[in-house]
């Protein structure tokens, strides 16, 4: 067995020093939760607002789920989208998929007006579809993303397919027909029993270091109105009507609300001192995954891309009897003070965190997990080398998953004190970011719409 060896925090090269919190604090908004979103709240709610901000953070800014991720930036939900119409009805369901895609303007403002160094790569990602009825449902999705006022993403069909004498006359301008050799290029497969590819906007970025570049950045340009603490674990929220009381196992931190910015699995305990009990709901509220996944480094002689490839025979992203689908990410990786390669990295199968249980980051990565990376890049990915390859990274990290597949970003109905910015569903970066930002709106005032987003 190998370690819990990520990519993102073995390029992260950090000499910052930790400070844990020794002594009570006063503050206007408590985060609680030093990974992506703990970060993009705090900077959103300093950048939007005149309130001073207090982070604390179990361990180490980026260090959880944020540095144990599979660096992929993409803008889909792992659910269809039409399932998200059934749900909550065309109007919502269109508004929080542009909510999402509008993060895509958020990283762009963030690397303005901070001059971040962090590497994001942007480019055409795609996504390998091998059965009719995986066909017709994203043609049903893309229909409804045009009704709903969004882009729709490219369809590209084998037009050696058998199958396209099934697709219903009303689709036939959702897609294009290629050869079946050029859909498979796009794929970068030569597994034949891909027939169709969705493309649509996605990048590549190490969430870890751009937290970690972020959170410096609002150290030294926020010093009066921010402060981090990390090594420093919640144990108990407190909420009165109009105040909060963070503990921590040495101090207090006291503020007006409270945004909790974890992954649902914190073994803390929430207080409503002043409303109905919320501690159940909230530790129900999100379910955990391990997510696996293994990278290699070859030669910087390709481009960078990010792939999904949908199980075989199957409708979902996920298929309900545990068939994972896979997803594999291409990208430029440097070496601190060295030289650059590029990163294949894949990963798809997962273990679920039961009830109650704890997850260890410092565990060691599963040989099945491995394993089973290593039979889908051989049997799928056209660029895997014939000769043994020896995996540079093996990882794992634990994804928070609501019931309904939908982050939660908003406040707390049963104590307005408390606000959510949680739950990774998988695809977690571009809802973090745009999570943070209405937190901020929510904060400074603001009267959002309603949204799928809100906390129930």
């Amino acid at each position: 067995m190998v370690p819990n060896h990520s990519p993102w925090i073995h390029q992260l090269n950090r000499t910052r020093s930790v400070t844990p919190l020794d002594s009570n604090q006063k503050t206007d908004v408590v985060i609680v939760g030093g990974g992506i979103a703990g970060i993009s709240t705090a900077y959103f709610t300093l950048r939007d607002t005149n309130k001073d901000v207090v982070l604390v953070e179990a361990d180490k800014v980026a260090h959880g789920a944020t540095g144990h991720n599979a660096g992929q930036v993409a803008s889909y939900f792992e659910r269809p989208f039409s399932e998200l119409v059934d749900e909550f009805g065309l109007e919502l369901a269109a508004a929080g998929q542009q909510s999402v895609e509008s993060a895509w303007t958020l990283i762009d403002e963030i690397a303005r007006d901070i001059g971040l160094a962090t590497p994001i790569y942007r480019f055409t990602g795609y996504a390998g579809c091998s059965s009719l009825d995986q066909v017709l449902l994203q043609l049903k999705n893309n229909n409804l993303r045009i009704e709903g006022g969004l882009t729709p993403e490219a369809i590209h069909i084998a037009n050696e397919w058998e199958g396209i004498e099934h697709i219903p006359p009303e689709y036939n301008h959702l897609y294009s027909l290629i050869p079946h050799k050029d859909l498979l290029a796009l794929l970068n497969t030569y597994d034949s029993e891909y027939i169709a590819s969705l493309s649509y906007q996605k990048g590549c970025m190490n969430s870890a270091l751009f937290s970690e570049e972020l959170a410096g950045y609002l150290l030294s340009t926020y010093p009066d109105r921010f402060k981090l603490f990390e090594d420093t674990k919640a144990t108990i929220i407190a909420l009165g009507k109009e105040s909060v009381k963070v503990h921590t196992s040495k101090a207090v931190v006291m503020g007006k609300s409270v945004v909790l910015c974890t992954n649902g699995f914190e073994n803390f305990v929430i207080r409503n001192e002043s409303g109905p009990e919320i501690d159940t709901s909230f530790h129900h509220m999100v379910n955990g995954r391990i997510g696996y996944m293994a990278g290699y480094i070859q030669p910087l002689d390709s481009g960078p891309v990010a792939i999904s490839y949908f199980p075989k025979g199957v409708g979902t992203l996920s298929d309900p009897t545990g068939e994972p689908y896979y997803y594999l990410t291409r990208r430029p990786h440097e070496e601190p003070g060295g030289e650059s390669y590029n990163l294949v990295c894949a990963g798809g199968p997962d273990a679920v965190l039961p009830n109650q249980a704890l997850y260890s980051r410092d565990s060691h990565c599963r040989e099945d997990m491995k394993d089973r990376i290593n039979e889908f890049l051989s049997s799928t990915y056209a660029h895997y080398p014939r000769e043994d390859i020896e995996y540079a990274f093996c990882w794992h990290g634990l994804m928070g998953y609501t019931p309904n597949g939908v982050r939660r970003i908003g406040t707390e109905p049963k104590n307005t004190s408390l606000l959510y910015n949680l739950g990774c569903n998988g695809v977690g970066i571009l809802p973090s970011l745009y999570g943070g930002k209405r937190i901020a709106e929510i904060l400074k005032g603001v009267s959002v719409p309603a949204s799928i987003f809100d906390p129930n």
